[in-house]
């Protein structure tokens, strides 16, 4: 399709397309063809909207062209307008008329730019992305013809921060796996379920970052679960905190909500209760 752009008061025309397609984590595809025999300019761009809800909240433009660029990351700021999240390469190696496919690809806080099957840019936002519409972006006044884009949506993973005790791993296995399994767009996930080479520390800062929520087991006092804890918290994850009942807090996160649970039948329908109706509130946000 022909995507035309409309005049809106900025220095160039911009053209803005949404769609009825709420997409929060998974692969867009889109072509992008630059139309006319002039070569192109920092100005022409070829885009998906990410995240859009309205135009007074912040959302996302991925793809061809700004800044300067070949390779674009742009985030839209109601106070600011547009503002680089991330570029790369020189728009002077695109060509005109010719057909780029497009691949966007969101995992958690992690975007993924691939033009033509090459992977081109990868970038982990200082925020989780909001649900919204994807859409249609362009900028300047050259013709831009878009293909029809297809999205593919993924399950967002839940990230369990805790202890590998025994104990802990039953709670984990009979509770929270369990539970976080009944929603369809969610899969459980821990890092003692990751195998092969690579450093540990690393893999669990890769699976905060590509977590839609994190649930932490915060019950003994072990170092590397509030360490991780403290990253999911400085990258703004949802995050739902477990104890065992009468467990006292450090001062640094008591203000937080905490689902305290007795070691006990009853106990654990609660948690089980409780760890539910989080996850739902998390996902209508």
């Amino acid at each position: 399709m022909t995507f035309q752009k409309i005049q809106q008061g900025q220095t160039q025309p911009l053209g803005l397309c949404v769609s009825n397609v709420q997409f929060a984590e998974g692969e867009a595809r889109i072509s992008v063809t630059f139309q006319g025999e002039k070569l192109i300019s920092d100005v022409d761009s070829g885009r998906l909207l990410l995240g859009y809800r309205s135009p007074h909240d912040e959302y996302l433009s991925v793809g061809l062209v700004g800044y300067g660029a070949a390779y674009v990351i742009s985030r839209f700021d109601p106070s600011q307008g547009w503002l680089p999240t991330a570029i790369a390469g020189s728009h002077d190696n695109l060509l005109p008329n010719r057909t780029y496919q497009l691949a966007i690809r969101v995992i958690g806080q992690r975007i993924v730019l691939e033009v033509d099957s090459v992977r081109v840019l990868e970038h982990v936002l200082a925020a989780p992305l909001q649900t919204g519409q994807l859409g249609l972006f362009t900028w300047g006044n050259r013709k831009i013809e878009f293909g029809k884009p297809t999205v593919a949506q993924e399950p967002g993973t839940v990230f369990v921060i805790m202890d590998f005790s025994d104990h802990y791993q039953e709670i984990y296995t009979e509770v929270i796996h369990t539970v976080i399994n009944e929603f369809p767009s969610l899969q459980a996930h821990h890092a003692g379920e990751v195998y092969g080479p690579g450093i540990i520390l690393e893999d669990i800062q890769r699976d905060i970052v590509d977590a839609k929520i994190i649930v932490a087991e915060i019950t003994p006092p072990n170092q590397n679960v509030f360490y991780e804890l403290g990253y999911a918290h400085a990258l703004g994850k949802p995050t739902i905190l477990l104890a065992e009942k009468d467990k006292a807090l450090p001062f640094d996160i008591s203000g937080y909500r905490c689902l305290f649970y007795e070691d006990s039948i009853s106990g654990r329908r609660k948690v089980e209760e409780g760890l539910r109706k989080h996850l739902e509130a998390i996902l209508q946000e």
